[in-house]
């Protein structure tokens, strides 16, 4: 295997290469017309192998410039093999890191986690679906998210784990740190990820409990010192929870439901014994809902036909609906049952969404039909009534269908050719 810096020089080179390619597959096809969506087509996609590339770059550069290991007594080791009846199936390390390279790292493990259609794709659909407004940017805000004062990052992808050099391994919160560092990398030993990426709804349902299962394991520990102790002196990171609540409601979200729903999960499983915990680990949630009400996993929806291919399918889960509803409405997710995207191309270098949601009863569904149609008379400044094309300041077209009687369609679109097309 190349050392870091030469697989970094490696890498730059293939990304030049990769922009000589995107120059010449635009002169060539500049002036087609009949060619526009093929060039759009191959422009995004070298696109985002430039991107990937460079986050690659980041990744190796915070490896090369990083402060190498840290030691991990023994008994660190022991206690977490104990805690939950398992053995390290190699030694785990733990790498050192430049606080301010901990960004870059935290960056290029979103930029590589999200499976073949990447990042850029899922901040187009979220913009189109309402999660994100225009002047979001998903990949920065997820970063800031969990860099911002951040004390380590665990990568799910790579299995690595990385500390600060702020670190100190003498006080408890920091020790704390460290046995969810070790909890998440014993897990991911004897219960790693799939070989291929699952989906984002059940990547998000498996990093749920096992973040939800380290972070148990985090708040035992503070709370043992803390009744040896007496107390345990905690510094509240007040600045970080200040930028965190100005972020969108779909980032924070994301960052929170492991800690809250994954954790609660987790920590009914481990007072059932450690059996119990494996064999929910082993069989790891396929879905968002699955952490608050053990469901069979749904097939995929089969969803219209589109004129071109879509960029991007994926589900949104019943965390995503969640996220996307007002607080008053949010109740209505329980009672998700399926759900399901595309993203595709729609008129000259633009995209259109098609977003299909089934509920477990008609009922709930008449329910989320009306919160549906307020959102769109919130974007579109006017009334909106079923199977009624709603035009935004943006140019932009909204409707909202019932295509059975427990499944609800939001469709954003960007010409009425395909409004015409899609029931």
């Amino acid at each position: 295997m190349l050392a870091p810096d030469k697989l970094l020089a490696v890498l730059l080179g293939t990304a030049v290469a990769t922009g000589g390619l995107v120059q010449g597959i635009y002169w060539k096809n500049t002036g087609t017309p009949e060619n526009s969506q093929t060039l759009l087509a191959q422009l995004r996609q070298a696109r985002d192998e430039i991107d990937l590339l460079s986050r690659e770059n980041e990744s190796l550069r915070s490896l090369a410039q990083g402060g190498g290991t840290l030691h991990v007594d023994p008994e660190w080791i022991a206690r977490v093999e104990s805690e939950f009846d398992l053995r390290f199936i190699s030694s785990p390390v733990v790498h050192r890191i430049a606080a301010e390279e901990l960004r870059n790292r935290i960056s290029a493990a979103y930029e590589s986690g999200f499976g073949p259609a990447g990042i850029d794709d899922r901040q187009e659909a979220y913009r189109r679906i309402g999660w994100l407004t225009a002047d979001d940017d998903l990949l920065a805000q997820l970063t800031l998210s969990r860099s911002f004062n951040s004390l380590s990052w665990f990568d799910q992808v790579t299995g690595d784990a990385w500390v600060t050099d702020r670190f100190d391994p003498e006080e408890i919160p920091h020790q704390a740190t460290l046995l969810h560092l070790l909890t998440r990398i014993l897990l991911n030993q004897h219960f790693p990820p799939p070989p291929a990426y699952p989906g984002d709804d059940a990547a998000r349902g498996r990093e749920a409990l096992h973040m939800g299962t380290a972070a148990g394991a985090e708040s035992r520990y503070l709370a043992a010192s803390a009744r040896d102790m007496g107390f345990v002196p905690l510094t509240e990171n007040i600045e970080a929870e200040q930028i965190i609540t100005r972020l969108p409601p779909l980032i924070r979200g994301l960052r929170q439901f492991p800690l809250t729903e994954g954790k609660g999960l987790a920590d009914s499983l481990f007072v059932q014994g450690n059996s119990t915990l494996h064999d929910a680990l082993r069989a790891a949630p396929q879905t968002t809902r699955a952490i608050l009400d053990p469901t069979p996993t749904p097939e995929s929806l089969t969803l219209p036909a589109t004129p071109e291919d879509p960029y991007l399918t994926e589900s949104a889960g019943m965390l995503g609906l969640r996220l996307w509803l007002p607080p008053e409405s949010a109740q209505l997710a329980t009672h998700w049952t399926n759900d399901r995207y595309l993203l595709v191309p729609d008129g000259e270098m633009s995209t259109a969404v098609i977003w299909d949601i089934v509920l477990d009863s008609q009922q709930a569904a008449d329910q989320l039909q009306t919160a549906a149609l307020a959102n769109i008379a919130a974007r579109s400044g006017k009334p909106a009534t079923l199977g009624t094309v709603s035009p935004t300041a943006e140019n932009r077209l909204l409707r909202i269908s019932r295509p059975s009687p427990t499944r609800v369609r939001f469709l954003n679109a960007a010409t009425e050719s395909l409004c015409n097309t899609i029931p």
